[in-house]
Order: structure tokens, then C-alpha cells, then sequence
């Protein structure tokens, strides 16, 4: 598994603000699989049927504009637009929901503001913060998640940009490529030799757990047929009808090796069960037929010779797991570009939310240097008497163009500094 960086999560005292914003900021608090355990996650899990109730509750806090809950079995959190800080009552909420004391929910909750919520869900979405690196549910969930969601226009550019983000770092790097585990490295490998799987037969030896999973991720790839062939005959028809196939007994497996494409193994035999004298009478039935085996067994099932017999592909365990260790490092490298398209994005998301945060503020001085340049061309006027028209005119525009030049390099930098707007509003008398 590659696991994505672990982050130092915020907490609230770490971050505390409690200043207005002049336009709603996005806050959010959560927790996930890295912050706490399960049976804490749990109590916060929010089920889809309840997103309604949840979000509706969370609007009813003072100060929130827009509210969206994104709840998957690794993660629980809240992302809220509003006016002012409202951390510690997300906290309280959280806490009330979860029927859990705050004491014992605190340790486990982060706590982001502004650009860094900003940039926790750009990283989320883009699978940079799951615990298997890459994978590409994630997207879907917070899609769905802002679906259902009460959507501001704070957090409806931030859905769209998100979605964005996530669509560029899949679209420009190999996160979410090369399999990394065992069940998935055996896919990728089956697709090399067959090219897409969907006309592919499976046979199942065995019931153990990685044969299992190996055998649901082949499903996943709408495989022809799973067979199914294990000691316990039950067991064999449990499976297969989970996976839509069917079931044959453990001593006629042989009689489907001449059908089968890809045969996986997972007994508890101590022995061989397929030996090179069977997989040569399935060859002389086959066709010319590649035959795709995967011994997932320790100790092996699968004879090692087999793999010397021409149109037999045989991977054990140790195959697969370097394929997929592999793997994990391209993933890796991946993900350190990955990281980059995420924080250029987070500063560009910045600059847009900083320039429409100014907008009120440059409309205002605007509006106060025009009353102010108004009157004293009217007094400059006044003091002139009568002249020409043209004159007049030529007076007029050049204190327009004067103002304009004065208010043009304060205008650029309003957009990039709040702490300038604050100095700003207060020099001119603005509204607060």
C-alpha cells in the first residue's frame, strides 16, 4: 500500500483567529483515518439518507453562508463558508452529533481556515491524503458529497475549482496508475498477456482471503465467468454466487483448466495441486491459448517447472509483490508532482478569492476619491471663472487622469493584502 505523507493536522488552539471576514472564508474541521481510530470515526459517520438534516442543522449556525459534509469510511468532515471563526462551534456541533464529550473528540479533529482548508481538499480529492495513494474513489465522493451540499457562491467556486484540480492531476501525472497491491498487480499483469479481460474465463482454487479478493478485482473487470473449486463444497458455492459464477468440486477443477484463462490459487494445501503434466494436457486442447497462473499459496500449490512450458504465465506471490512495491515508488514520484499542481493551484484559487475579497473595498475608495476629486475641481473651477469649453474639458480630464494614476498601483495591491484593505477602509473612513 502507498501511504500517502502524513500531515501535522491543525488544532484549534494552534490557529485560533476569531477577526470577521469581509466575505465568507471556508472553515473546516474533521477527522480521518490517520487522526483517529475507527470507533471514533464511527461515531461521526454520517449516513447518505441523513446529508439533508446535517447540512440544514449546520446552516443554522451563526455566521455560515454554506455548509457540505463529506463522509466516507476513512474520514468525517465538515466544510462550512462563513463570516466569522465558527471553529469552536463546528467543534461543539461535532461533538453533539457524536454524542461525545469534546474532551475526548478534540485530540482527534484538525482544524483548517482560509487556504488551508483550501488546500487539504484540493489534496484530498486528488488522492493525496488517502490511505492508498492515488485512488481515484475519493473524486467521486466529494462530488457527491458537494451534490447534496448548501452551496454559496464561496463554496461553489470551491467545488468547481476542486473538481478541476483533481481532473488536472490525473490528467498530468501517473498518480492513480500501476497497481499497488498484490490483487491489483495480478490485473495488470493478466491485461498484458490478454489484453482487456472481459472474454476471459477465472478459475478459483482455494478460498482464502487473497484468492478471494484477487478473484472480486477480476470481476471488477466484468470477467466472462468465475469458477469455483474448494474443499468445502458450500464454501465454493457461497463464493461463486457472489461473483455470479459457478461451483465444481474440488477434485474436477482439471476438467476446467482447458476452458479457464486465468487460474488463481489460494489453498491451504501443503502440496502442489497443479502439476506440469496437467497443464500440458490443457495445452493440447487449448487453441494456443495463453494460460495466465497466479499461486497465491505459502507453501506454493502451483509447480515453479510450469512456467518453462511455453503459452504458461506463472507469478507467485513474491512476483507480485515486487511488481507492486515497484509500483508504490513510481506512485511515489507521482505524487511529489502531484503536490505541486496542488499548491500552484491553491495560490491561484488565493489571488482569485483575494481579488473578489477586494472588490467592495476598491469600489469604495473609488467612490470616495471621485467625491473628493469632484469637489475640488468644482472649487478650482469656481476660482477660474468663466473659460472655453475646451479648456474646461482639458481641466476635468486631467484630473481624472491624475486620480486614476494615483488610485492604479494602490488598487493592485488591495487585491493582495487584507491587512492593507483593513489600512485602507480606516485612512479613507470606509465602512468597517
Amino acid at each position: 500500500m502507498v501511504e500517502a505523507v502524513a500531515f501535522e493536522y491543525p488544532r484549534l488552539a494552534e490557529r485560533a483567529n476569531t477577526s470577521k471576514c469581509a466575505t465568507p472564508a471556508p472553515f473546516l474541521v474533521g477527522l480521518n483515518h490517520r487522526t483517529a481510530p475507527v470507533d471514533v470515526r464511527e461515531r461521526l459517520s454520517v449516513a447518505e439518507a441523513r446529508l439533508p438534516e446535517i447540512t440544514e442543522a449546520l446552516m443554522r449556525l451563526p455566521s455560515v453562508e454554506g455548509a457540505c459534509v463529506l463522509s466516507t469510511c476513512n474520514r468525517v468532515e465538515v466544510l462550512v463558508s462563513a463570516t466569522d471563526d465558527v471553529a469552536e462551534r463546528l467543534i461543539d456541533w461535532l461533538a453533539d452529533y457524536g454524542r461525545t464529550p469534546r474532551d475526548i473528540l478534540e485530540p482527534h479533529l484538525y482544524v483548517l481556515r482560509g487556504s488551508e482548508a483550501v488546500t487539504h481538499l484540493f489534496r484530498v480529492t486528488s488522492g493525496l491524503d488517502s490511505m492508498l495513494i492515488g485512488e481515484p474513489q475519493i473524486a467521486g465522493q466529494v462530488k457527491k458529497a458537494f451534490a447534496g451540499a448548501s452551496l454559496d457562491s464561496t463554496l461553489q467556486q470551491l467545488f468547481e475549482q476542486t473538481m478541476h484540480v483533481a481532473k488536472k492531476v490525473r490528467s498530468q501525472t501517473g498518480i492513480g496508475e500501476h497497481a499497488v497491491s498484490i490483487p491489483y498487480a495480478a490485473v495488470e499483469l493478466a491485461k498484458k498477456i490478454f489484453g482487456e479481460l472481459q472474454g476471459v474465463r477465472v478459475l478459483l482454487l482455494g478460498a482464502g482471503e487473497m484468492g478471494e479478493l484477487t478473484a472480486e478485482h477480476f470481476a471488477k473487470q466484468h470477467v466472462r465467468q468465475i469458477i469455483v473449486a474448494n474443499k468445502t463444497y458450500t464454501r465454493a458455492v457461497e463464493l461463486a454466487e457472489r461473483f455470479g459464477g459457478s461451483a465444481v468440486q474440488f477434485g474436477a477443477f482439471e476438467e476446467q483448466l482447458a476452458e479457464c484463462d486465468i487460474v488463481i490459487a489460494s489453498t491451504s494445501a501443503p502440496h502442489f495441486v497443479i502439476e506440469p503434466a496437467q497443464v500440458q494436457r490443457v495445452f493440447e486442447a487449448r487453441s494456443q491459448r495463453g494460460l495466465f497462473l497466479v499461486d497465491l499459496s505459502v507453501p506454493r500449490n502451483i509447480d515453479p517447472s510450469i512456467a518453462r512450458i511455453d503459452g504458461a504465465y506463472l507469478y507467485d506471490i513474491d512476483d507480485l509483490q515486487q511488481v507492486a512495491e515497484a509500483n508504490r515508488e513510481r506512485r511515489r514520484c507521482e505524487a511529489a508532482r502531484a503536490e505541486e499542481i496542488v499548491t500552484a493551484e491553491v495560490r491561484a484559487f488565493r489571488r482569485r478569492a483575494d481579488a473578489d475579497e477586494a472588490v467592495p473595498t476598491i469600489v469604495e475608495l473609488r467612490a470616495r476619491v471621485d467625491d473628493i476629486r469632484a469637489a475640488e475641481l468644482e472649487k478650482c473651477l469656481r476660482r477660474l471663472g468663466p473659460i472655453p469649453v475646451e479648456q474646461r474639458q482639458a481641466v476635468e480630464q486631467f484630473a481624472v487622469q491624475l486620480t486614476n494614476k494615483i488610485l492604479h498601483q494602490p488598487i493592485v495591491e488591495l487585491k493582495k493584502s487584507e491587512s492593507l484593505r483593513r489600512a485602507i477602509r480606516m485612512i479613507f473612513g470606509l465602512q468597517p
